[in-house]
């Protein structure tokens, strides 16, 4: 099985704890790598890049829905020259306040993602 024309024949070997091994394994999972090719793009100088998770493209993706739904509560309530919303329980400046933490959670979201 091999590529007999390969140009690394060279082994490094480094002995690490079982706690090491695993935390170097979970690193070059997120990175969608192996961990030799992991370890070989460490040492030569690369920084290899994490693959985004499916977990955080969900929670970013119900972070916009719920932007997009309280802009759209904003904007009836707005054009219908409405106060508040719920009975009274929520007025336009808690509204936009909401907004703009979202907006900032969506942002440590996506900046955790990179």
């Amino acid at each position: 099985m091999g590529n007999e024309t390969r140009k690394r024949t060279t082994h490094i070997m480094v002995r690490v704890s079982p706690d090491e091994k695993e935390t170097i394994a979970q690193a070059a999972a997120k990175c969608d790598l192996k961990v030799p090719t992991y370890l070989r793009e460490l040492g030569l100088g690369y920084a290899p890049k994490s693959t985004v998770d499916a977990q955080e493209f969900e929670q970013l993706a119900k972070l916009y829905g719920d932007l997009g739904r309280m802009g759209g509560l904003l904007k009836m309530w707005l054009a219908d020259g409405s106060r508040s919303a719920y009975g009274n329980h929520l007025g336009i400046p808690e509204l936009v306040n909401r907004i703009g933490k979202l907006q900032q959670e969506i942002g440590e979201v996506a900046k955790d993602m990179y």
